[in-house]
């Protein structure tokens, strides 16, 4: 039993250095213009929080790259599709820069004002 649980756990670990592998540098600075210059803000808020109405929350970290830029080329629901002509995969990278940047916001069991 202990040498399955290590064995799942080596998995893990190494579909975690696989998944960093995967993930292009980006430039958070040019991720913030092309966020805001492709119109991801207008869903999903200025940074990624998400609206009530339109787009969800983005959390790059739990999404990972190669799943941002799968949902960029052929989306779920109603956010249109971007191109590679239109925004190259760097130009993702850069995006998933940026959001990857932003603070985590801090939990609400934290805030005094909440308690």
């Amino acid at each position: 039993m202990r040498a399955f649980v290590l064995g799942v756990g080596l998995a893990a670990l190494a579909a975690g250095a696989a998944g960093a592998q995967d993930t292009p540098r980006g430039d958070a600075k040019a991720g913030l213009a092309g966020f805001q210059k492709f119109g991801c803000y207008s869903c999903h808020g200025i940074v990624g929080q998400g609206t009530l109405r339109d787009g969800p929350r983005l959390n790059a970290a739990a999404l990972g790259f190669p799943a941002l830029l799968a949902q960029v080329r052929t989306p779920r629901y109603e956010m249109p599709a971007y191109t590679a002509s239109q925004i190259s995969d760097s130009g993702v990278a850069d995006i998933f820069a940026y959001l990857s940047s932003i603070p985590k916001a801090p939990d609400p069991k934290t805030i005094k004002a909440l308690q």
